[in-house]
């Protein structure tokens, strides 16, 4: 299974999660709410695999890297041979908790990466996203290749949540930011949507066909958009009842949206397409940098406080930066890495 989860790099995805329990809470990124001053976060990136050294890392290898939000230097903080897939944490001011979705399974830190443990057994392994419920520690939510599974007691048990998903294979899983308990699977077929906590699913109808990318957009949450690996970039701005292609990226292989924190800036980038911005809630997407030289683009952050600021995470180049939303970009480490996921987190 191993060999297809390799296969399947050129649809995983990365993406802003935003999560929120039903009540008024702060915006979320990455798949936790952030409730901090970002002042003295961390840069955590998930790297899957690695061709060649890792640049400012005393030891190479695949896994968890970090750096401080203004240094230039990364440090792996997990296993060397932790196929990692994607990040996400749990943070409600009292219990902070990293999460990893990686080859061999869920991988949980208590201690700001110092330690790890595993939380899945041999039937939940191969994890594609992670997704903590925001309010309570003891649910989480798995995409496999096997299908979407559930925790309700902190990684002891799980069971594969799958009543209305025709295809096994769970690229992605979104929680709403309106209510915790609806749900989005991104599968081979489409999106799914479970308004009851994962219990039951129902497709959505996007047509975008096998779904490599979906957004709900900040400050918009009815407004969504999903790419399809063969039938371009669809939208919808009534919640999923109805959808439509964009323009711009009609036929363009997306494998990542992000959007700044009012959403008034959405990115986009994939296979050999550069890197695309819209400024209208993703209706119509302009190519600011053609990105030469690099094969694919697999992850794209931007800071909450500074939407000027973009980073970019490839296929075996690192990690690209820019000052400017995207009109010019420098080299910001991670030499040889490819780079799943990037978020900050305190």
């Amino acid at each position: 299974m191993i060999l297809r989860i390799f296969s399947s790099l050129a649809v995983a995805l990365t993406l802003l999660q935003s999560v929120a329990s039903g009540q008024t809470v702060p915006p979320a990124f990455g798949g936790a709410a952030l409730t901090h001053d970002t002042a003295g976060s961390r840069l955590f990136a998930a790297v899957f695999i690695v061709r060649g050294s890792v640049s400012g890392s005393a030891t190479g290898g695949y896994g968890v890297y970090v750096r401080g939000e203004r240094d230039t230097d990364w440090t792996r903080i997990s296993r060397s041979s932790m196929l990692t897939f994607g990040l996400a944490l749990f943070d409600n001011g009292r219990t902070r908790r990293y999460y990893v979705a990686a080859g061999n399974g869920v991988h949980r830190s208590t201690d700001g990466g110092v330690t790890w443990r595993i939380l899945t057994s041999w039937r939940t392994e191969e994890i594609l996203c992670v997704v903590p419920d925001p309010v309570d520690s003891s649910v989480i939510y798995a995409a496999t290749p096997f299908g979407v599974f559930k925790t309700t007691d902190d990684g002891t048990t799980w069971e594969r949540k799958m009543e209305g998903i025709p295809t096994w294979f769970i690229q992605r899983i979104v929680m709403d930011v309106r209510d915790r308990r609806t749900l989005y699977a991104a599968t081979e077929t489409d999106v799914f949507k479970s308004n009851d906590a994962g219990e039951h699913w129902h497709g959505m109808g996007t047509g975008a066909g096998q779904v490599l990318a979906l957004l709900q957009v900040p400050g918009h949450p009815d407004v969504m958009i999903a790419a399809g690996e063969l039938k371009g970039v669809r939208r919808t701005s009534d919640g999923g009842k109805t959808w439509s292609p964009v323009r711009g990226l009609d036929s363009s292989t997306v494998y990542t949206f992000r959007a700044s924190r009012t959403g008034a800036d959405i990115y986009a980038a994939g296979w050999k397409t550069g890197i695309w911005r819209s400024t209208d809630e993703g209706v119509s997407w302009q190519q600011v940098w053609s990105a030469p030289g690099i094969e694919a683009i697999y992850s794209l952050f931007v800071y909450p406080g500074d939407p000027d600021h973009v980073l970019a995470g490839t296929v075996g180049q690192g990690i690209m930066e820019s000052l400017d939303r995207g009109a010019t970009w420098r080299y910001a480490g991670m030499n040889g890495a490819q780079v799943k996921q990037i978020e900050l987190y305190p």
